[in-house]
């Protein structure tokens, strides 16, 4: 089997990207299958857009025979700069799938090698991701730790 070309998403990768957005949420969601924000399809896709083209998110995808097959968003957040030397930005790694008949293959492993391999070039202090109870293993094993929780606000 050929192995799969990760690089960052570009335009052309929207359509495709919007669609396993949905199929990511419904496989997550389980039961509920159905749409139910009738304009995501355009709001995803000028989300990407804005994201591929802006900077701020680094989109990285694996390419199998043309068709993407894993993918992990990746946000860089600056950091207010300092008088002394400090790594300039967090990293927030989301929405990372890889379909399923792709799994188990070390594809989303190597996503995720190249989104911190470009998070290092960046600059990154951290890397921060909210894994489900059943990728816990998957990011330990791609250096990931569990460590306190961050204090969180939620407004009501």
């Amino acid at each position: 089997m050929a192995k799969p070309v990760v690089r960052l998403a570009e335009r052309v990768d929207i359509d495709e990207l919007v669609r396993l957005r949905a199929d990511f949420t419904f496989e997550d969601a389980g039961a509920q299958t159905q749409l139910t924000n009738p304009g995501y399809e355009e709001e995803c896709s000028a989300f990407l857009e804005s994201a591929i083209e802006g900077g701020r998110w680094q989109i990285w995808v694996a390419e199998l025979d043309g068709r993407v097959v894993s993918h992990a968003f990746v946000a860089l957040v600056d950091k207010v700069p300092r008088p002394i030397y400090e790594p300039r930005r967090i990293a927030y790694l989301t929405n990372v799938y890889t379909r399923p008949e792709h799994r188990n293959r070390g594809i989303g492993a190597d996503v995720i090698r190249r989104a911190q391999e470009a998070a290092r070039e960046a600059d990154v202090e951290v890397m921060i991701v909210w894994p489900s109870d059943e990728s816990v293993d998957f990011y330990a094993r791609e250096g990931f730790e569990r460590r306190d929780e961050p204090l969180l606000w939620e407004p009501s």
